[in-house]
């Protein structure tokens, strides 16, 4: 399913009393449209109303610079391994290992040697990554 059909089923406005502000769906992750978001790496989306997933994929090497943004983070690391910075405490995360980031606080991350696969949650949904999805479904 591309981002235009989540984003569709998934209101901005959040839930409400009277039930979900979304369509509840089924995904098959590898079937969703891959964004770049710097050389290296790249990412599919599943999005709700209130919280986003994010399957991230770091080839070798490859750097998520500093930065930081008003969004919580929580991460888990599915495959590979990853040199993962948040504020002043760098630590190298294996599978298994799971981090959480409040908004605002800088943080980087760097694959492995053999790459890396991580799954990261964040609340409320990141709009710009939403959008680079939907440009990048539209040029296809």
């Amino acid at each position: 399913m591309d981002i235009h059909a989540q984003v569709e089923r998934a209101s901005i406005s959040g839930a409400s009393a009277a039930g979900p502000s979304f369509e509840p769906a089924f995904y098959t992750v590898d079937s969703i449209n891959a964004v770049t978001l710097v050389e290296g790496i790249s990412a599919r989306f599943v999005t709700g109303s209130r919280i986003m997933f994010s399957f991230v994929h770091l080839a070798p090497g490859a750097l998520m610079p500093d930065h930081h943004h008003p969004h919580e983070q929580l991460g888990y690391v599915v495959e590979g391994s990853l040199l993962l910075k948040i504020a002043e405490d760098e630590r190298n995360l294996q599978p298994g290992d799971a981090y959480a980031i409040p908004g605002g606080v800088m943080h980087r991350a760097t694959g492995g040697p053999e790459g890396c696969l991580v799954l990261d949650a964040f609340s409320p949904p990141r709009e710009e990554y939403l959008e680079r999805a939907r440009q990048a479904t539209k040029a296809e």
